[in-house]
């Protein structure tokens, strides 16, 4: 209740600006110090931090394969399958099997989209996480890989970045008799962005509630972690409490695409801001007798931050796989990413498999820490974890 009271005032009387580290100014007698110290600014700005981080009952699937289904590179039909402890990776030839050699390849680009397949039991889950850039390309290597959109059990949007919901429309060739569940972190996923790569910057653009129903999805807001298709758990909101900072190169406009009275309440009244990625997630899984495997997606948010997010989640310490993008590339610098490859080998993950926006600074750092346990994986590469 203090903290709600002090939000109202805060709103309604103390002046205050976006831009760094200069973002409060003092107003009524009351300082940046004492403002940031007062547990105040938690409230308004990193709201989870008001809630008690109470374990979600997790699942134990018996095994997980993950298939890639966008992302930057692809690769020829030679490199081979292996098996190593507690993984399976499958390097899918498209060609195999047929007479002759397709004209239309798999397709890469600069996106991201994971189909994970769980089983617990007899009971098979799949979700879809992400996807990708453009709409041909994700509907061209889903038929590429066989894989059917209706069979689909959930769904899960990691932020509002158009490279990893851009594809969404190229999913469903026909309308599907119930809509599939999509999960997001928050209101500010449909805000519109600014992508800060150009003078002067160009419009990202904002991704659109109404085409999504329309397009097959039921939209479900998950701040709070949420477990997905009986197997699965979002982190929801990330904690910033590592080293790691949200360093993205966009900026987000309240209000434009979304709802202000939605957002937290520091972020309704402004009119461009930094994006601080605050509803982004990490998708995971428990995997009986290794531990868990988290999709990072973007990492926006730090993947340290989102693997530790995992563990408080789940209460399983123990790290089988990191995959996905962990965006070690600018606006990070070559110093944190290789910073950011000595404490992920510290957590003592058995693999680590870097996609996307990881950057090739981090890579060569966790290769020449852990040269046996850094997976790269091309679209189409099939991983599979379990006891088997």
């Amino acid at each position: 209740m203090k903290a709600h009271l002090a939000a109202i005032w805060w709103h309604d009387g103390l002046k205050h600006s976006f831009g760094g580290a200069g973002m409060f100014r003092s107003g009524d007698g009351i300082t940046r110090r004492l403002f940031l110290s007062s547990g105040v600014a938690a409230a308004l700005f990193e709201p989870w931090r008001t809630s008690c981080a109470s374990q979600l009952t997790v699942p134990t699937v018996d095994s997980l394969t993950l298939q890639v289904v966008i992302d930057n590179a692809t690769f020829g039909p030679f490199l081979p399958d292996e098996k190593r402890p507690g993984l399976a990776i499958r390097r899918v030839n498209v060609d195999a099997g047929k007479p002759a050699m397709t004209r239309s390849p798999l397709l890469a680009e600069f996106g991201l989209s994971v189909l994970a397949e769980s089983n617990r039991g007899s009971q098979i889950r799949r979700v879809l996480v992400d996807f990708g850039y453009s709409p041909g390309v994700l509907a061209h290597n889903l038929e590429s890989l066989a894989i059917d959109a209706d069979s689909l059990d959930a769904a899960v949007l990691s932020h509002g970045h158009l490279d990893h919901y851009g594809g969404y429309p190229g999913l469903f060739r026909h309308q599907r008799a119930s809509p599939l569940p999509l999960f997001v972190g928050g209101e500010e996923v449909f805000c519109e962005r600014v992508a800060l790569i150009g003078t002067p910057p160009p419009l990202m653009g904002t991704l659109d509630r109404a085409d999504l129903v329309k397009a097959g999805f039921d939209v479900r807001i998950a701040p709070d972690a949420t477990v997905i298709a009986d197997h699965a758990f979002s982190t929801g909101i990330i904690p910033l409490r590592s080293f790691e900072r949200a360093a993205i190169p966009t900026q987000m406009r309240p209000g434009k695409g979304c709802s202000r009275d939605k957002l937290a309440l520091a972020k309704q009244q402004a009119g461009l801001l930094p994006d601080d990625g605050e509803h982004e997630l990490a998708t995971a899984y428990n995997v009986k007798g290794l531990g868990l495997v988290v999709v990072a997606s973007c990492s926006h948010r730090g993947v340290l931050n989102s693997v530790r997010r995992a563990q408080e989640i789940s209460g399983e310490q123990k790290v089988h796989a990191v995959v996905g993008g962990f965006h070690l590339v600018r606006p990070r610098t070559d110093d944190e990413a290789r910073r950011t490859a000595r404490e992920l080998a510290a957590m003592k993950p058995a693999y680590i498999v870097p996609m996307h926006c990881t950057g090739e600074t981090f890579i060569a750092e966790a290769e020449r820490l852990l040269p046996n346990q850094v997976i790269r994986p091309y679209v189409g590469t099939q991983l599979t974890f379990n006891m088997a």
